[in-house]
């Protein structure tokens, strides 16, 4: 098989990407990067289909990304992804998108874990029961699994996880974290989604059907703090951080 790195998968940017002021919103990154990381799954045998046939499925732990040039309506993207390292339970694979002209769009990084559909734990053993090709140790910018907000938080909006929102894991689909960041975003920060220049999400506990959250929110410096309070468990679901280029 061609090196991963090789592979490179049509993307498209439509116009439910985008708010009013044509500024990409911010989960469109993570749906842009789902597309491609499906379809990659896919041809590598790596896909929910195979991994459930272990009762094991990829969960994301983080996502970051870095804002190159702002993509634009009906735009045509070409992506590639990469596994790049695994330490411990993570395993960390890198994202890269470019237009028809080989601009650079955006670039980033996750680390996903297998998840133990039935214990709803993570996979911890040393030996994968799947066949998992060497990694490819090409990184494009710093990144980690997981990081602790360090600021005072306000809380902004109660909410109740919606059938809409579960997806065939029986929890809230990780795309779905920056959409709930964006429902609490002010007009002013929506205008401003132009100078989005880096976006980190970490999850930390899954939203299940029925539950109840607070989300929060901080603003400090040129950055925007989001967190997602599970109130029925009483944890941290989810943290995002959105850093915007100065004025």
């Amino acid at each position: 098989m061609k090196s991963e790195k090789d592979c490179v998968y049509e993307l498209l940017a439509t116009a439910s990407y985008f708010n009013q002021h044509s500024q990409l919103k911010p989960y469109a990154y993570q749906i842009l990067f789902e597309q491609m990381a499906e379809r990659h799954l896919f041809q590598l045998h790596l896909n929910i289909d195979e991994t459930m046939q272990h009762g094991l499925a990829w969960a994301l732990i983080s996502m970051s990304v870095e804002v190159v040039t702002p993509i634009e309506k009906s735009m045509t993207l070409y992506g590639n992804t990469w596994f790049s390292a695994h330490r411990g339970p993570y395993f960390r694979r890198e994202l890269l998108i470019k237009d028809a002209h080989g601009q650079v769009m955006f670039k980033g990084s996750t680390h996903s874990v297998l998840l133990d559909i039935e214990k709803r734990s993570v996979f911890r053993k040393k030996v994968i029961p799947f066949p998992m090709h060497e990694p490819t140790p090409v990184f494009l910018l710093e990144a980690s699994p997981g990081y602790k907000i360090d600021v005072d938080m306000a809380s902004v909006l109660e909410r109740t996880v919606q059938p809409s929102q579960i997806d065939c894991l029986g929890h809230v689909n990780n795309c779905r974290y920056g959409e709930l960041a964006y429902d609490v975003f002010s007009e002013d920060e929506q205008e401003n989604l132009k100078d989005l220049k880096r976006m980190d999400i970490y999850f930390l506990s899954e939203l299940r059907a029925g539950d109840h959250f607070t989300m929060r929110k901080a603003c400090e410096s040129n950055q925007l703090f989001f967190q997602g309070y599970n109130n029925t468990k009483d944890d941290v679901s989810f943290n995002i951080v959105m850093d915007f280029n100065s004025e």
